[in-house]
C-alpha cells in the first residue's frame, strides 16, 4: 500500500465519500476495492480493469469505508477529532501504527505519538523527567520496507507532571507525518475493544489487544482506565486506541507482575492541557519544570506512594 493512502486512512484529512470496502483475506492482507457481490461462496470486488472472485473461506472480514473522511479541528486547537466507523484491529492498527513513535533520553526509552503534521506529539511526563536531550524515532512505509528516521532536534513544548503528560515538537521540517486523531466523545464502555501500539521493551511497533476493564479508577486522585491489554516499560507515552482507529488514552502504568492490570490517562486530560497549553508551557528554570526538583524523584519503577503501581518506563 502507497504510502499516501496510510496518510489519508490514519489522518483522515480528505473530505469526500468512498465506495471501497476493506477485505480482509486470511493471512491479515488488506485488498481496498467495492464489492460488485457476495455470496456464500465468494467475494467479488472491482479492481478497476477486472473482477478479482475470492472464495468465502479466504475472507476473514469486509468492512466498509467511512462514508465521509473529515478532522475537525476546534479553533487553535493543535489536536485533531474525527468521526469514524467501526475497524478491525488489523485495519486499524495498520493506519494508525505510522502515528507512533520512540521517544529516547540518555536513560530510557518510551513510546509517543504524532498529533498534527506540525510536529507536536505527546507523550508520558515521566519518560523525559530530569532530561534535556531528547530524541524521536518515526517510520515511515516506503513501498514493501519501513524506513527509520531519527529526529534528535526535539523541543520540550509543555509538561504537566501532575497528569503525567508531556507535549514535544520535532522542529525538522516534515512533509510525510502521519498524525493520530482524538475521539470526538470522552465517553466509553466496560468491556470496550481497545489496542496500544508502543515499543515495550524496545520492541518497535508493538500492537497488543483488550478491553476496558473499568472506565474510572483513582490513583491519588488522578482518573485512569483500567485496561487488560499487555503493555510493558517501553509502552509508557503510547496511544489507546479504541475500534475507530481514535485516542482514548495514553498507556502510563500498570502493576508489577500482573499484565493483565494495566492503566491509561483519559485523552480528554490530553485534550485539556493542548487548549490551555500556555498555562503548561515548559520554563527550564520553573523548578517543577522537570529539570530540578525540591526533592529528588524516586528511582524508575519503584512503586508509587500506593505502594501498588509503577511507571511503564525504563
Amino acid at each position: 500500500m502507497k504510502r499516501g493512502l496510510y496518510i489519508v486512512a490514519c489522518v483522515l484529512v480528505m473530505a469526500g465519500v468512498s465506495m471501497a470496502e476493506n477485505v480482509i483475506v486470511r493471512g491479515g492482507a488488506v485488498l481496498k476495492a467495492p464489492v460488485v457481490k457476495r455470496t456464500e461462496d465468494a467475494v467479488v470486488i472491482d479492481l478497476g480493469f477486472d473482477l478479482l472472485r475470492i472464495p468465502a473461506g479466504e475472507v476473514m472480514a469486509v468492512e466498509k469505508e467511512e462514508k465521509t473522511a473529515s478532522v475537525l479541528l476546534a479553533g487553535e486547537h493543535l489536536y485533531h477529532v474525527s468521526d469514524s466507523e467501526r475497524l478491525s484491529t488489523v485495519v486499524a492498527s495498520e493506519r494508525c501504527a505510522p502515528s507512533v513513535v520512540v521517544v529516547k533520553t540518555p536513560r530510557g526509552l518510551g513510546s509517543g505519538f504524532f498529533i498534527n503534521k506540525d510536529g507536536y506529539l505527546i507523550t508520558n511526563f515521566h519518560v523525559i523527567k530530569g532530561e534535556k536531550m531528547v530524541s524521536v524515532t518515526r517510520f515511515v512505509k516506503e513501498a514493501k520496507t519501513l524506513r527509520r528516521v531519527v529526529h534528535k532536534d526535539v523541543e520540550i513544548i509543555a509538561t504537566a507532571p501532575f497528569h503525567d503528560l508531556a507535549v514535544l515538537k520535532v522542529k525538522d521540517k516534515l512533509d510525510d507525518i502521519v498524525f493520530a486523531v482524538f475521539s470526538k466523545s470522552d465517553e466509553i464502555s466496560v468491556g470496550e475493544t481497545i489496542f496500544a501500539i508502543g515499543n515495550p521493551m524496545g520492541l518497535e511497533r508493538t500492537v497488543t489487544k483488550g478491553v476496558i476493564s473499568q472506565a474510572a479508577r483513582n490513583f491519588a486522585g488522578l482518573l485512569y482506565r483500567q485496561i487488560d491489554a499487555p503493555v510493558n516499560p517501553g509502552n509508557s507515552g503510547g496511544p489507546l486506541f479504541n475500534e475507530r482507529g481514535q485516542v482514548v488514552g495514553i498507556i502510563n502504568m500498570g502493576i508489577p507482575s500482573m499484565e493483565s492490570l494495566n492503566f491509561a490517562i483519559p485523552a480528554m486530560h490530553a485534550k485539556y492541557i493542548l487548549d490551555h497549553l500556555d498555562a503548561f508551557a515548559f520554563n527550564e528554570s520553573n523548578p517543577e519544570s522537570g529539570y530540578v526538583y525540591p526533592d529528588p524523584p524516586p528511582r524508575p519503577g519503584k512503586f508509587r506512594e500506593s505502594g501498588k503501581t509503577t511507571s511503564r518506563d525504563e
